[in-house]
């Protein structure tokens, strides 16, 4: 973990449900990072917009996924060019998903490293049910079932893969 936190940006990826968020607070609070989350940016971005009215993942859509994305990198660029390190949570279940990112660093000349939950989807499953903001059952399938574990070739300068995030 010592190297990663040394990143200026780190990608915090998994299917929904495999303790992200968990992870998160327990290995990069408190150390001068700043956490960026899509979620987060599209239930502010829907509730500011729909008057308070509380989103829900089934509410999402791809039209205003490419906003979220563009306040996504906006403040990722705000953060590096003010010399702070960034945390950015979502699935990076593909190699595609992960390609901006890479962009990004290199365009910044920023290090860039990943740490990648990879849970059992069954298990996934069942903590994604528990909780109020879960996406539909088949979204975690299909992510599963595209599922490809990040490599350094890629252009990652630190890779980690977890497989037990909460022993």
């Amino acid at each position: 973990m010592d190297k990663l936190h040394n990143c200026n940006i780190v990608l915090l990826g998994g299917l929904y449900g495999s303790g992200k968020t968990e992870f998160a607070i327990k290995q990069f609070m408190n150390r001068s990072r700043y956490r960026i989350s899509r979620s987060e940016i599209r239930r502010l971005l829907f509730e500011m917009t729909n008057f308070g009215k509380q989103w829900t993942a089934d509410m999402f859509n791809e039209e205003d996924d490419v906003l979220v994305k563009h306040v996504e990198r906006k403040i990722i660029e705000h953060y590096l060019q003010n010399k702070r390190n960034v945390l950015v949570i979502n699935t990076f279940t593909s190699v595609e998903s992960r390609k901006r990112f890479i962009t990004i660093a290199k365009d910044m000349n920023k290090s860039l490293g990943i740490v990648f939950l990879d849970v059992p989807v069954n298990i996934c499953l069942q903590n994604n049910e528990a909780k109020s903001s879960g996406v539909p059952a088949y979204v975690v399938q299909k992510l599963s079932n595209k599922k490809v574990l990040p490599s350094k070739n890629e252009g990652f300068s630190e890779v980690l893969i977890v497989t037990n995030p909460n022993p």
